[in-house]
């Protein structure tokens, strides 16, 4: 499979996430050469991605594993499917990105939990910090744009400086931060009990 690959050295979520993409590679028994054929990156650009030298763009550690499927043979393809779910790598790559930004401490409590605006705000920050911190235009973008989520707006969101000016805000942003629509009815239980100044019932 060519020259051995350097070790994989650094925090421990960083080098998770470089030993998942080298597994998958290894997996679909394919060179980095091979992938160029399926991919839209350079085999150096692919190596880089499984170095665990720094932490990849979301879009590239998919690409990644995209080109590993369509380049391996068809015998490993089911066992390949398994072991690179795309919610299973994004979920290892937002932790090497929380661990890269420090927040990996940062929690907050479920929706349905949220006690107050306090609470609120720092579930917000959760949630995108969980997504991976991503550009706040890419969030724009996904929350449907500027009309819905003001780039201005959303910065003071994820600063803790401001809340969502209504519930229609509170999903763009949600939606933004790539939360299932099927979690957004118990957020917007949440926000019409903080509106109405009800507590929380457990």
């Amino acid at each position: 499979m060519g020259r051995p690959e350097k070790p994989v050295v650094g925090p421990y979520h960083r080098a998770a996430m470089a030993f998942k993409m080298r597994a998958i590679r290894d997996l679909a028994e394919v060179t980095y050469d091979d992938m160029v054929k399926f991919g839209q990156a350079s085999a150096a650009t692919y190596k880089r991605t499984a170095s665990g030298t720094n932490v990849p763009r979301l879009f590239r550690v998919m690409e990644f594993a995209d080109a590993c499927h369509l380049a391996a043979p068809p015998e490993v393809l089911d066992r390949l499917r398994v072991e690179s779910r795309p919610r299973d790598l994004h979920t290892l790559w937002a932790n090497a990105r929380m661990e890269e930004r420090g927040t990996l401490r940062l929690g907050a409590p479920r929706a349905r939990l949220i006690a107050n605006w306090a609470e609120c705000s720092l579930a917000l920050k959760t949630l995108y910090e969980r997504a991976g911190a991503p550009p706040l235009r890419e969030v724009q973008e996904l929350a449907g744009g500027p009309m819905h989520l003001p780039l201005s707006t959303l910065a003071r969101i994820v600063n803790r400086q401001a809340l969502p000016n209504d519930n229609q805000q509170l999903r763009a942003f949600l939606l933004g931060c790539r939360l299932r629509k099927e979690q957004l009815p118990e957020w917007d239980e949440a926000w019409s009990r903080l509106v109405g100044g009800r507590s929380v019932s457990i």
